[in-house]
């Protein structure tokens, strides 16, 4: 079913389902679509802080690897592994398999399993990899609101002397964002610095009564704040 064909005066086996192979390598990689800890059932994880009294919970996210995982692990006698890793701060679900290989059996693959990074109220960054210094680009922030109620927003850029940036329109103090819906900020940035630049962009869910047109805001009992660091390459 995998379309691979080979020639060889060798004995081929039919590939298995990898089970139960002990003493053998396994094999799993894994790409910004294709990761998980367990091979044997889907997670759900969500990425959320526990609060400190009096101050918002801030989540800071600066994790965002190109491919997660890619290792060569070896299993125990019941053909199974542990390992500790660090979840990706990117919000999507990835999915996973391995491939194991075997002296009896050949070659095997697992079946495929999801596992979700999620919070309910998060902003995400959209700019290019790399410019070159003087190029102007528009650096948008987006901001997820998938909490139960509306909810009022501050979106802001943290200021840096290795770039000038300049909201794109008006920016308000604050952005009335109902359930399921979004809002997006943009900003002209003029690197000034070669090398990696950095990005810090916040938004925060803030205790405001201002109401949302016809909708009541929900005011949070503990404030919540998200906010994404990235780099870009200029060169």
């Amino acid at each position: 079913e995998l379309g691979l064909k080979v020639f060889t005066s060798s004995k081929i086996h039919k590939p298995e389902i990898c089970q139960h192979y002990p003493g053998h390598m396994m094999e799993r990689s894994y790409s910004s679509s294709i990761t998980a800890m367990n091979l044997l059932e889907d997670l759900d994880y969500e990425m959320t802080e526990h609060m400190v009294a009096g101050n918002p919970a801030e989540t800071v996210r600066k994790y965002f690897p190109e491919t997660w995982i890619w290792d060569i692990v070896s299993v125990n006698s019941e053909g199974n592994a542990d390992l500790d890793v660090t979840i990706p701060d990117t919000i999507t679900e990835w999915k996973a398999n391995a491939f194991c290989t075997s002296v009896d059996s050949g070659f095997g693959l697992s079946p495929t399993v999801s596992l979700r990074a999620f919070q309910p109220f998060f902003v995400e960054l959209t700019m290019p990899y790399s410019v070159v210094r003087g190029e102007s680009f528009t650096l948008k922030a987006t901001v997820f609101n998938y909490l139960s109620a509306c909810i009022r927003v501050s979106v802001s850029l943290a200021e840096s002397t290795h770039f000038l940036a300049t909201p794109v329109e008006k920016q308000e103090e604050s952005y009335c964002i109902c359930m399921n819906e979004r809002k997006t900020v943009a900003w002209a940035v003029t690197p000034r610095s070669l090398g990696q630049v950095e990005f810090s962009v916040s938004t925060e869910a803030l205790q405001n009564q201002q109401p949302c047109g016809n909708a009541i805001v929900e005011t949070p009992e503990k404030g919540r704040k998200d906010t994404v660091i990235r780099q870009l390459l200029v060169e």
